[in-house]
């Protein structure tokens, strides 16, 4: 007989692990307010109670307005003495720069008298030129980037009318003389492409006379120029004070 081969099958499946029951997160509590605002207890009920309470409201927006103001006002101060450290020193530069100036146009004047002595030389007597005509020249910028940021700011608004009178004056004076300098570069850029039409120095009759005109003008341009120089003087010697 043969035997039965039995298989024995587990009663019930096997339960997988149940998970854990997750708890919500604690709420942290809310901090408490840093600044606690009540509403009135009740509404004003009479015209004085309406006017308080306006006018409580004016009173802290004034209050408020004028702290702004006085904060400003003192941020301004404090703009102004770096504006006027650094305006002495855009000032101590300049001084150097007018002796420079002044030096330069001593050079150049010198320079233009000998090339018109020399085309009048040349015009009357047709001998070849006794030199080389020179117009180059080098004429130094004066800087305002300082007093250009401070027109930007809030800060010249505080400054004395007299000394702001001063400062307008000698940067404008600085101005002035950059646009005579362009002027006069232009001119004596005219006065060296004329050289340039005969290189061995034999100029016509028609470039000798356009020659000596433009070196006249280029002359007129530079004594132009120069009287700027004299007005930087007068305005630092203001605005230094």
């Amino acid at each position: 007989m043969t035997a039965a081969h039995s298989q024995t099958m587990p009663e019930n499946d096997p339960v997988p692990p149940q998970p854990e029951t997750a708890h919500p997160p604690e709420t942290a509590p809310e901090p408490d307010p840093m600044l606690d605002v009540h509403p009135p207890h009740h509404a004003a009920s009479t015209w004085r109670d309406f006017l308080i309470h306006i006018a409580t409201i004016v009173l802290g927006l004034l209050i408020a307005i004028g702290l702004e103001q006085t904060v400003e006002y003192f941020h301004h101060r404090h703009q102004l003495k770096e504006i006027r450290q650094e305006l002495s020193a855009e000032r101590d530069e300049n001084r150097a720069i007018l002796q420079k100036n002044l030096e330069a146009v001593k050079t150049i004047q010198a320079q233009l008298d000998r090339n018109m002595a020399l085309l009048r030389e040349y015009q009357s007597s047709h001998v070849p030129l006794a030199g080389k005509l020179h117009y180059s020249s080098n004429l130094y910028r004066t800087p305002d980037a300082v007093w250009q940021s401070a027109l930007q700011g809030g800060a010249l608004g505080l400054m004395p009318h007299d000394e702001l009178r001063a400062n307008v004056y000698l940067y404008e004076v600085f101005t002035s003389f950059m646009e005579a300098v362009h002027a006069f570069y232009t001119q004596a850029e005219i006065a060296e492409a004329i050289t340039h039409r005969s290189p061995n120095g034999s100029l016509s009759t028609r470039d000798t006379e356009e020659l000596i005109t433009a070196t006249s003008e280029t002359q007129g341009k530079l004594a132009y120029a120069a009287k700027f120089l004299s007005y930087e003087a007068t305005g630092l010697q203001k605005a230094g004070h």
